[in-house]
């Protein structure tokens, strides 16, 4: 660890950050205070209020997530019309690709529009002649229904994680940054202030 590090990071590191923004706003009396410390004062406080806005911007994404897929699923569900289908033949597996989970089955059905045929989504095993609901929409064909509130709520949680994943990873990477280019400009300043030091200290003119 360079001689800054060990002089210059403890001291920022053990003051709180109500003393990191009194020293980042130019508050802080004591004569010891550099300039250095001021601009790592600011650097911490900065760190903090991106942190805040992080959190922030991630609750505001995951609300504007919520309100469209629920806006977008009352939308769906306004076209969409649940019918009593008979199958008519028996259920196929959709493959392992689905773990034997899911299958379709040809069936017919009747509605407004007129009878229809097709194949539709059943449990795997469902014999010929079993009666399924199915979800029509207004031309009288399967159609996926809305999302429901368990779908809706992983997807606001997952635009929140992601939002502050990369915000935060953002403001991780320029806070490193910024923080080397600090300790670089105080290892140089101990440097210069050794030059001027040692002379006098070891004895040696």
């Amino acid at each position: 660890m360079s001689a800054a590090a060990a002089t210059h990071r403890p001291q920022g590191s053990r003051a709180a950050l109500r003393q990191h923004v009194r020293r980042a706003l130019g508050r802080d009396r004591n004569p010891l205070c550099r300039s250095l410390d001021r601009a790592y004062s600011r650097l911490m406080t900065g760190l903090a209020l991106a942190v805040l806005a992080t959190f922030v911007v991630a609750v505001v994404a995951a609300l504007l997530v919520y309100r469209a897929e629920t806006h977008t699923a009352s939308q769906v569900a306004r076209h969409r019309h649940a019918v009593t289908a008979v199958t008519t033949g028996p259920a196929v597996s959709d493959g392992p690709r689905t773990g034997g989970t899911t299958g379709h089955a040809p069936a017919r059905w009747t509605y407004p529009a007129g009878p229809g045929s097709g194949s539709i989504p059943v449990q795997p095993g469902t014999l010929a002649g079993t009666a399924v609901r199915v979800g029509l929409d207004d031309a009288g064909l399967p159609a996926i229904g809305p999302k429901g509130p368990e779908q809706i709520l992983s997807d606001t949680t997952l635009a929140g994680l992601v939002t502050v994943s990369v915000l935060g990873f953002g403001t991780e990477g320029v806070f490193a940054l910024r923080r080397q280019v600090l300790e670089q400009r105080a290892e140089a300043a101990w440097e210069r202030a050794w030059e001027q030091v040692e002379p006098g200290w070891s004895g040696r003119r």
